[in-house]
């Protein structure tokens, strides 16, 4: 009878869980459109800078002209444009220099290229300056003494001579 009433017991858990999760799912259903909506411009308001300083991006600076900007960005979500389109527009008004990260064109592109260039050169660079530095030095050619060889020769051989 125990095993019985276990199954039952794991039954209900079952079915209490999977109606939980339904609801949960329906509930988040009527508040996900709010939050990704929300989710959406603070992305967008993460690539703008605020154009009162340009020190902050929009979602962390405090200013009118952030605030502003924070409140156009929903208005445009919330009337169906694209996250380029808003940035399209705002790049518009204020330039380039609203956007927290340049984009790939022109004169910007060099953003994006130099730093790996740089890498490959100073690799390289490195790369020949330890060679040369770890490289055995040649035979070099003992440094002549200012003084005849022949003058201490005849005295060193004598007293290696002595020696023996």
């Amino acid at each position: 009878m125990n095993w019985k009433r276990a199954v039952v017991q794991i039954l209900i858990l079952v079915a209490a869980a999977f109606w939980g999760s339904t609801l949960a799912l329906r509930t988040a259903g009527a508040f996900g459109a709010a939050d990704q909506t929300a989710e959406k411009a603070r992305e967008i308001e993460d690539l703008l800078i605020a154009p009162c300083c340009w020190s902050q991006p929009v979602s962390q600076h405090q200013s009118a002209a952030a605030e502003e900007i924070r409140r156009g960005v929903r208005e445009m979500l919330a009337a169906g444009k694209t996250r380029e389109e808003i940035l399209d527009y705002y790049a518009a008004i204020y330039g380039e220099r609203i956007l927290a990260t340049p984009r790939a064109r022109g004169f910007n592109i060099l953003v994006y290229i130099l730093p790996w260039v740089a890498l490959v050169l100073g690799s390289g660079l490195l790369a020949v300056v330890l060679k040369k530095l770890r490289a055995p030095k040649g035979l070099e050619q003992p440094a002549e003494s200012p003084l005849p060889p022949d003058r201490y020769s005849a005295v060193i051989d004598k007293e290696l001579r002595d020696l023996d």
